[in-house]
């Protein structure tokens, strides 16, 4: 027994399988003629392309559908079997209401080797299908987005991880160095060996109490920077004259400085420099900031210290005649743990974090610090504090 093949017109089969399709899918289609007009839809084509009420047959395609501008030489090609098919996927359409919505067309010969049958025309709405589909790819750049940030702070954990390791290595060097001194110029004079002279013996004292500064400022940058990062800076604000602390400052470090032949300049005005501020952290940007310069000046050389005043602030710079910076190096000068290639390589002391807890201190005054430096001619930092006490 034979079963008679299944005989239907394809324009007939299309109605059909659009009809069984729109249960789940959203499909539409035309018959178009040899000359690509319009010459028969399904009931649901102008609905399914949003656009009722308009004269669809016997028009040329293109007058019906935007996107077959432009594409006869394709359909005639598709028409006389040089190519099987054309497809537009995901095209985009705006509807009245503003929203899009997203079509496919799909045509394909009615009978193939006959022109004469024309070319069947097949549209499905896919608007559903391509949100999930945009929602997915915007789903994905979301996480290859997250995975990069996930991926760089990976990074800068373990960057930071092996900075912090190498703190604590210097750090414990550079707390260990005025220890020593304190000790070894204690055992000096309990072994008797200044007795017989009062000079050596203040000479002793003088350098076991700049050791004891040294360690002293050590320890309250170790404080100030764990305060920093935990947002816990403590500022305590009183009455300060910028003029004797300055001073004080000055001769403490004025000691190094004579050690090394660097001559250190005053240029202090005769009136007060009255400011409401936190003595001892402005002592501290102080030290740090005459600590830097003495680093970097090598015998020889020149640090100079000015101040001044405005009704509303007070300023105050210290220049130094040392090895001055690129305009790459004061981009990141006060990053914590930044330090040059130079003072690496010429294995200056230093830890990367005084002009770090410079710029805080001095913005938690609601003050600024900038720099100038130019290479081998040395570096200006200029600090500006308001007097008020609006911090």
């Amino acid at each position: 027994m034979s079963i008679s093949p299944f005989n239907l017109d394809p324009i007939v089969l299309a109605a059909h399988v659009a009809k069984a399709y729109n249960s789940t899918h959203q499909l539409a289609y035309a018959h178009l003629s040899p000359t690509l007009k319009v010459l028969q839809t399904s009931p649901n084509f102008l609905s399914l392309l949003h656009t009722p009420g308009i004269e669809v047959i016997g028009q040329p395609i293109a007058n019906v559908l935007w996107e077959f501008v432009g594409a006869d030489d394709i359909l005639k090609d598709v028409l006389h079997g040089i190519q099987p098919d054309y497809q537009l996927d995901q095209v985009h359409r705006e509807q009245a209401d503003g929203s899009l919505s997203y079509l496919s067309f799909r045509v394909s010969a009615v009978r193939e080797q006959d022109p004469s049958s024309g070319l069947l025309l097949l549209i499905e709405d896919t608007t559903e299908h391509g949100r999930l589909q945009q929602d997915l790819v915007q789903d994905r750049n979301e996480l290859r987005l997250l995975q990069k940030k996930l991926e760089q702070a990976n990074i800068d954990l373990v960057e930071l991880n092996q900075l912090k390791s190498l703190f604590l290595s210097m750090a414990a060097h550079d707390l260990q160095t005025p220890l020593t001194a304190i000790f070894g110029y204690a055992d000096l004079l309990l072994a008797g060996v200044a007795d017989g002279s009062k000079e050596q013996q203040q000479d002793f004292l003088e350098t076991i109490r700049a050791q004891a500064n040294r360690l002293s400022r050590l320890v309250t940058d170790f404080l100030d920077l764990d305060q920093i990062e935990q947002g816990t800076l403590n500022i305590i604000p009183m009455e300060c004259l910028l003029n004797e602390l300055i001073t004080e400052v000055s001769a403490v470090v004025s000691v190094e400085a004579q050690q090394r032949e660097i001559s250190l300049e005053l240029d202090l005005p005769e009136e007060p420099l009255l400011l409401w501020a936190d003595p001892d952290k402005l002592q501290q940007v102080l030290y740090n900031l005459t600590g830097n310069a003495l680093k970097y000046t090598m015998s020889g050389g020149s640090i100079r210290i000015e101040a001044s005043q405005t009704p509303d602030s007070v300023t105050f710079s210290i220049a130094d005649s040392g090895l001055g910076m690129s305009e790459a190096q004061l981009a990141n000068l006060f990053t914590l743990y930044y330090r040059t290639e130079e003072a690496t390589e010429l294995r200056i002391k230093g830890k990367g974090l005084g002009l770090y807890i410079v710029k805080s201190l001095v913005e938690a005054h609601n003050g600024r610090v900038h720099v100038t430096s130019e290479p081998n001619r040395g570096t200006t930092f200029t600090v500006v504090l308001p007097k008020g006490t609006d911090f």
